[in-house]
């Protein structure tokens, strides 16, 4: 497919399940292209984040890339995010469809984590983001919706 063809994630159109100070920044970091900056969020219980997706032509969702945390130590970026999965849904935060995770830490030490999504539902506009469990913080380089 060409990069026309590609979703394109819309920083104007996001939110999150966060406060909105904290969305704000942490969409910024992620979806700003540069894998030297990161999101992270504060721990609480089963973090997440979605970002609204600009859908050209209508295409719907066919995989996410979450790119892990390279400059903190491989001991804070396991903690970070083993177990993390991956959703699709119609508005922030909705589990509509299961892209994949938990994904183990010995997939996400290799780098960025691509998973296919079969979301043939157009109508799903929203990724999140989640790391399922108590106490537990939040924390990645990119995201890319395909």
């Amino acid at each position: 497919s060409s990069p026309a063809d590609a979703l394109a994630l819309s920083k104007p159109r996001m939110s999150t399940g966060h406060s909105t100070s904290f969305a704000k920044k942490f969409l910024a970091k992620v979806t700003d292209g540069k894998s030297k900056t990161f999101g992270k969020s504060k721990k609480k219980t089963s973090p997440w984040v979605s970002a609204k997706v600009a859908l050209e032509n209508q295409q719907p969702i066919s995989s996410v890339t979450v790119t892990p945390d390279t400059k903190n130590k491989p001991s804070k970026t396991k903690k970070y995010l083993k177990g993390f999965e991956i959703w699709v849904g119609k508005k922030a935060g909705e589990k509509a469809v299961k892209c994949g995770g938990p994904f183990a830490w010995s997939k996400i030490k290799k780098g960025p984590v691509t998973t296919p999504c079969d979301s043939v539902n157009s109508k799903h506009r929203y990724v999140t983001v989640i790391l399922p469990g108590t106490r537990r913080t939040l924390a990645f380089c990119e995201i890319e919706v395909h």
